[in-house]
């Protein structure tokens, strides 16, 4: 016999023996069952709900974790490269600027200047913008996803910063390797007599206007990458700082 039976028979029965006031109180306890029941199966469907959300939030969360640590990795490292650059050429111009530097070491120093430099590329930050276009963002606590956002805005601007003076320099090497060819790896004319002709005749004054623009383009590209990327490593820092909180709170 189901319960929705028993149920029932009891009902029946106290109909039969005209007990009205029994039934109604009876009636009314089974709605209260019925009402307890229901909430009950709410309740476990809202905790089943929120287990979901929490290992959603917890996978989501540990992809933007892990591209912050490549983030802080890729930073270092082009952090340490473009300080021993910066150095390498504060040696060079140090070197330059001295009264014990002849004009007739001018195109043998230009010759061997090196324009080459390790560019930024762009940050880690896949997880986060699938996130955000997809609205999934919305289930990461406020504070965490808050400071994301400030993150990607700086992340942005230290990008669009860098992309921008990156241009800038290679226009001015592009414009130093036109009227003086620089000795590159991958140059048509590598050496021999043409590339001698290449370089005779050479108007010194020209070339030392032109070299100390594209030194000043590179010096002041060190500068700005070390200054945004110090930055950019800073703010992902206290974004992992704030994830680790939020993970040792869940």
């Amino acid at each position: 016999m189901t319960m929705i039976k028993f149920f029932r028979k009891i009902r029946q029965t106290l109909l039969e023996k005209n007990r009205v006031s029994k039934y109604l109180i009876y009636a009314l306890g089974e709605i209260i069952l019925v009402v307890i029941g229901i909430l009950i199966a709410l309740q476990i469907n809202d905790w089943n709900e929120d287990r979901k959300l929490k290992v959603e939030r917890k996978q989501l969360i540990t992809s933007i974790k892990e591209d912050l640590l490549a983030d802080v990795f890729m930073i270092n490292n082009l952090l340490e490269t473009t300080i021993e650059d910066q150095k390498t050429l504060q040696k060079q111009s140090e070197y330059i600027s001295s009264n014990s530097f002849s004009i007739d070491s001018l195109i043998f120093f230009a010759k061997g200047t090196d324009p080459f430099y390790t560019p930024f590329g762009d940050f880690n930050n896949n997880a986060y913008n699938s996130a955000k276009s997809s609205g999934k963002i919305e289930i990461i606590q406020t504070d965490l996803k808050r400071k994301l956002f400030d993150h990607s805005v700086l992340q942005q601007n230290v990008k669009s910063t860098l992309m921008e003076y990156q241009d800038v320099y290679v226009g001015y090497t592009i414009k130093l390797n036109e009227n003086f060819p620089l000795s590159l790896d991958f140059s048509y004319i590598k050496t021999g007599k043409v590339k001698d002709l290449m370089w005779s005749n050479i108007d010194e004054k020209e070339l030392a206007l032109k070299l100390n623009s594209w030194g000043t383009s590179k010096g002041n590209l060190y500068r700005l990458m070390i200054g945004d990327l110090k930055k950019a490593l800073e703010s992902t820092k206290e974004t992992l700082a704030i994830i680790n909180k939020v993970n040792s709170d869940d």
